[in-house]
């Protein structure tokens, strides 16, 4: 005697339907994932590499004997600044591609602001430094970013030599 075995293959439209549904809303939800992720490695990419351009111009700085010293160290070294200055504060903005590589104002992507704010007594000269990186635009997909991508802040003293030795 032969035993035939069958199987049940009645499904209905409604469970394929729905397990379509869930596939594409689960697809979706991947898509937006690697979307998402993707953004984010570009942003930690940008956020390295700004690091090492923006600590390389504060060890420059940080190089100086004295405040003029200082500005001229970063004149010589950038050739393509904006340079603002209001009272005792000096704001410097040299415009980088997306390779983060000098270039001028008309095609860039970020933006490095060097701020040094010079403050004079008595003993000598205090010059209080900060140096930030900013992305232009925002990066797609990822929320509640702020545009500063690299930021230090220090502070350096000038004194003044007694003696007759002065650091100009």
């Amino acid at each position: 005697m032969k035993y035939k075995s069958t199987i049940n293959l009645e499904v209905s439209l409604v469970e394929i339907i729905l397990s379509v549904l869930i596939f594409a809303i689960t697809g979706v939800i991947m898509l937006n994932c690697f979307a998402i992720a993707k953004f984010t490695q570009q942003k930690s990419n940008d956020k390295t590499n700004a690091s090492v351009v923006v600590q390389s111009s504060f060890e420059y700085m940080k190089s100086a004997n004295n405040y003029k010293e200082m500005k001229e160290i970063i004149e010589k070294t950038y050739s393509n600044e904006t340079v603002t200055e209001i009272n005792n504060e000096t704001i410097y903005t040299i415009y980088y591609d997306n390779d983060l590589n000098e270039c001028s104002k008309e095609n860039y992507e970020f933006e490095m602001k060097i701020n040094i704010k010079n403050i004079s007594n008595t003993h000598g000269e205090m010059s209080d430094m900060n140096v930030s990186m900013e992305k232009v635009e925002k990066y797609p997909f990822i929320k509640n970013e702020d545009k500063i991508i690299y930021f230090i802040q220090s502070k350096k003293f000038f004194p003044i030599y007694k003696g007759g030795n002065y650091n100009e």
